[in-house]
C-alpha cells in the first residue's frame, strides 16, 4: 500500500496528535496511522529487540518444558520472573543454581529453590532454559492464589496493579525492579545492570526469606501440561 515507518517516535507522537481533540477525523486515515505505529513497533521495536537478545543469550532451540500452575513445590521456595525485559530473568536463572544460595534456602527449611516464569519473561527463560511457566497475562493473579508463591518479581509492562493488595492476602512478596515502573505496596530492589548478580541474589534471598511465612491458605494445584517451546525464525 506504501506506507512505511518514518521512526518509532515520530509515529508514535503523529497518532497522539492525531487522536486528540479536533484533528483526525477519518476512520480509514486513523487506520492507515494505527497500521504505521504498527510497522515501527513491530520493525523498529520487537524484530531488533529479538535479534538483540539472541545475540546476548543465545538463539533459542526446541526445548521440552512444562506449564500451569502445578509447577510451584510445597517444599520448596518459589520464584517467578514476571514482565518483559530478559536481562534480570537470565541472571536470576544463573543465581538459583549457586550452591550457596540453595544453601540457604535449605537452612529455612525449604528442599531447594524452584524457578518458574509468568507472561512474556516467562517465554525467554522456557526457550532458553527450559524454567517452567505459570502461564500468561491473565494467569498472574491465579498464581499468588495457590498460596505458593514467595516471591514475583516485575519489570515494565503486563504487570496487574491488583497484585500488591492480592498478596496481602496470602504472603507473597511483590518486588518492582524499574524505577519507572512502581507499585504502592510492593518490594522495590532496583535492577542495575553493571550489579546484575547482587541484585539478581538479593531477589533471591527476598524469596527464600519470606518461605517460612507461608500461610494455610491457597489453592495448591498439582497438573502440570508438557510443552515444547523454543521455535525460531531460523529453525
Amino acid at each position: 500500500m506504501g506506507y512505511y515507518s518514518e521512526g518509532i517516535d515520530r509515529e508514535m507522537t503523529e497518532a497522539m496528535h492525531r487522536t486528540h481533540m479536533g484533528v483526525d477525523h477519518d476512520p480509514d486515515n486513523l487506520l492507515l496511522s494505527a497500521l504505521k505505529v504498527s510497522l515501527a513497533d513491530g520493525w523498529g521495536g520487537s524484530m531488533i529487540s529479538t535479534d538483540i537478545t539472541d545475540i546476548l543469550f543465545g538463539t533459542p532451540m526446541p526445548v521440552k518444558g512444562e506449564a500451569s500452575f502445578g509447577i510451584f513445590k510445597e517444599d520448596e521456595v518459589n520464584l517467578v520472573v514476571h514482565g518483559h525485559e530478559p536481562s534480570l530473568a537470565e541472571t536470576i536463572v544463573d543465581v538459583v543454581n549457586e550452591p550457596e544460595m540453595i544453601a540457604y534456602a535449605q537452612s529455612k527449611g525449604a528442599r531447594g529453590i524452584n524457578l518458574g516464569g509468568m507472561c512474556c519473561t516467562a517465554n525467554e527463560v522456557l526457550m532458553r532454559h527450559g524454567i517452567p511457566t505459570a502461564g500468561g497475562f491473565t494467569n498472574q493473579e491465579l498464581a499468588i492464589m495457590t498460596g505458593l508463591v514467595d516471591a514475583i518479581t516485575v519489570d515494565v509492562q503486563c504487570i496487574m496493579p491488583a497484585l500488591t493488595e492480592l498478596s496481602k492476602k496470602f504472603h507473597t512478596k511483590v518486588i518492582t525492579t524499574s524505577y519507572k515502573a512502581k507499585m504502592p505496596g510492593a518490594l522495590h530492589i532496583e535492577y542495575d545492570e553493571h550489579r546484575a548478580k547482587d541484585i539478581a541474589r538479593q531477589v533471591v534471598r527476598t524469596a527464600i526469606d519470606n518461605f517460612t511465612n507461608r500461610k494455610a491458605v491457597g489453592s495448591h494445584i498439582s497438573d502440570v501440561v508438557p510443552v515444547i517451546a523454543g521455535f525460531h525464525m531460523s529453525t
